[in-house]
Parts: C-alpha cells; sequence; structure tokens
C-alpha cells in the first residue's frame, strides 16, 4: 500500500487503523526484523512495537518520503534499541538462529543462504536485506540508513562479493 505522497497517514489512527497496518505490513516488518534481530521472538515484538509507534504517529508522515521508508525506518531504529539494550547483550541468541530455520522439517529447504547473510556484519547486513527481501532500490536504503546513495551502493557491492565468496561451492561453481 502506498499513499498519495502529500498524504499523512492519519487515516490510520481510527479504531481499524492498527488492524489494517498489521494486515499491509506485518509479514514484511517480521521478516526484515527476524533477519535483523537473529531472534525470532524478539523480532515479533519489535514488530509489535514499530506498528504501535506508526499507528500512533501516522499523522506526523507528510510524505517527504514513502510510506515504505517511514515505517523500514522506524523498524530499524526499534531493532537498533533491541540491540542496544543490556538484557539484549546479556542473552545468548544462538540457540534461536537455529529454531529461525526450523520452523519446518522439510529437508528439501536450503537455509544455506540466509545463514550467510546472516554472518554478515551489521552495514553488509542492512542493505541486503533492504535490496533483496524489503524491495526497496538504493536510493530508498540512503534515505532509511541516512547515509549517501555511493555508500549503499558500494556497501552493496561488497556483501555480494562477501556472499558470492561465502557460497563457493554451493550457489557458485569455482
Amino acid at each position: 500500500m502506498e499513499p498519495n505522497q502529500t498524504k499523512t497517514l492519519s487515516y490510520l489512527q481510527d479504531e481499524d487503523g492498527f488492524a489494517r497496518l498489521l494486515d499491509d505490513w506485518g509479514d514484511r516488518l517480521l521478516r526484515l526484523c527476524t533477519l535483523y534481530l537473529k531472534d525470532v521472538h524478539l523480532a515479533e515484538d519489535a514488530v509489535q512495537e514499530t506498528l504501535l509507534r506508526a499507528w500512533r504517529k501516522a499523522d506526523t508522515f507528510h510524505g517527504k518520503g514513502s510510506e515504505t521508508t517511514w515505517i523500514t525506518r522506524i523498524a530499524i531504529n526499534v531493532c537498533k534499541s533491541y540491540l542496544r539494550s543490556p538484557w539484549k547483550r546479556r542473552r545468548a541468541p544462538a540457540e534461536e538462529l537455529d529454531t529461525l530455520f526450523a520452523a519446518t522439517d522439510d529437508p528439501q529447504v536450503d537455509d544455506t543462504l540466509p545463514r550467510a547473510i546472516l554472518a554478515l556484519s551489521r552495514p553488509y547486513r542492512e542493505v541486503i536485506i533492504l535490496y533483496y527481501y524489503q524491495e526497496l532500490k538504493a536510493r530508498e536504503i540512503a534515505d532509511v540508513l541516512h547515509v549517501d546513495v555511493s555508500t549503499v551502493t558500494a556497501r552493496l557491492s561488497r556483501a555480494r562479493k562477501m556472499l558470492r565468496e561465502a557460497l563457493k561451492g554451493w550457489y557458485y561453481d569455482e
């Protein structure tokens, strides 16, 4: 759902607004937050907080950017705040990473690529997730991350190179 760029999102503040936000953005945000936080349960909390913040602040959106970049920026800020919290730093999420891919017992499912993406450092993981999973353009990613477009394209290039190296023998014949 991409509303008119000059319109606010105040229509989301009625009684059904939160439900509309959840329907429109819930799955995308859950994927984003799970990949960002590497913890399914923490990601669910982050999505709820993101949607609540977006719902409460819908009247402050004035269309300077797209709704996608606005809500993605909120989600990333929530994820960063979760990662900075003392509680998160004391947790050992290694077991959670396994549950992330254990949602299916199908032996046909290959989780090599998602694991390689999660192994990237945060700046590279961010651009890969936003570009390929959230399907944002480089300009939108630059707006979300508050960096130059050239920084985004350089990070994408480096991240692809790192993934190519990490996936040698799996996806690349070298």
